[in-house]
């Protein structure tokens, strides 16, 4: 249990009080799913194509490059390689007059097990203030059917998204192609790419939050520390079938998996505010 103020104390334990709860499921975390793989057609001496399915859509620093825009003003940084630090996928090949690339066009893969697609994104470098103009989305099932293109030109957004009219499932593979760049001579750098499912559940949509935690003992009785094994049920309404594993038509088929993170709140309201502890 995280701290709190004593004003949430008092006003968790009065006589008369209103509780609100909150929950926030992770469908697709990209740090607990292992069948998410990606792959490129090419790579910058330093890159982590990785990294472009790891909800992260900053990069660490603006990075410095070797194809002319390096300044030393003291604003750059040079690439670390090391992965704990941000940078996405950089392409190899350089942009053309006004910002084109040449066939083989720089390509980005990302496959895992079959899941529904309702948001496309592609995320480009907001520190260097570099984007993907022109280029296409591609989903695939299993058995590399195309289930649906998107056919993006003239964008000016550093991190483009689309939500889609309807759900496109059964989807294993996204295929991102880059033929045209903010600026010529510098190649591609995409931050973010996998399209991660987040869902938060507020009010009647809340039922039930029960949580088991262990209290810390002053001494240990182990000489390696003491080990903490809470617990948290959550029951969810599900007046709306979105929660039947075989109905088609809900926003999470494909998603209702073992192992999704989950984080709980609860609070009371304030006078225009809303108090809340995470328990999980």
């Amino acid at each position: 249990m995280y701290p709190v103020t004593q004003e949430f104390q008092d006003k968790i334990r009065a006589r008369e009080r209103q509780v609100f709860a909150k929950i926030q499921i992770d469908y697709t975390d990209p740090f607990l799913d292992q069948s998410i793989e990606v792959e490129v057609n090419e790579n910058a001496n330093v890159s982590f194509p990785e990294q472009t399915a790891d909800a992260v859509a900053e990069p660490f620093a603006k990075i410095a490059s070797l194809d002319g825009s390096w300044e030393l003003d003291g604003t750059y940084s040079l690439a670390t390689g090391k992965e704990e630090d941000q940078m996405g996928w950089w392409g190899k090949q350089l942009a053309g007059t006004g910002g084109a690339f040449s066939t083989p066009y720089p390509t980005l893969t990302v496959t895992s097990f079959p899941r529904p697609i309702t948001r496309l994104q592609a995320v480009g470098d907001s520190k260097r203030q570099e984007w993907p103009v022109d280029f296409a989305i591609r989903l695939y099932d299993g058995n590399n059917t195309l289930l649906h293109t998107e056919t993006v030109t003239g964008n000016t957004q550093i991190a483009w998204s689309k939500v889609l009219d309807e759900p496109v499932t059964q989807v294993e593979k996204m295929e991102l192609e880059i033929t045209k760049w903010s600026h010529a001579g510098r190649q591609a750098k995409i931050l973010e790419f996998f399209t991660s499912i987040q869902k938060t559940y507020e009010g009647d949509d809340v039922l039930v939050i029960n949580l088991l935690e262990e209290r810390e003992v002053s001494q240990g009785s182990l000489p390696i520390g003491n080990i903490s094994s809470n617990e948290i049920d959550i029951r969810l309404s599900n007046e709306t079938r979105k929660f039947d594993a075989g109905n088609k038509v809900s926003s999470l088929y494909q998603l209702l998996k073992a192992n999704r993170r989950i984080k709980a709140w609860i609070g009371t309201e304030g006078a225009c505010t809303f108090r809340c502890v995470l328990v999980w």
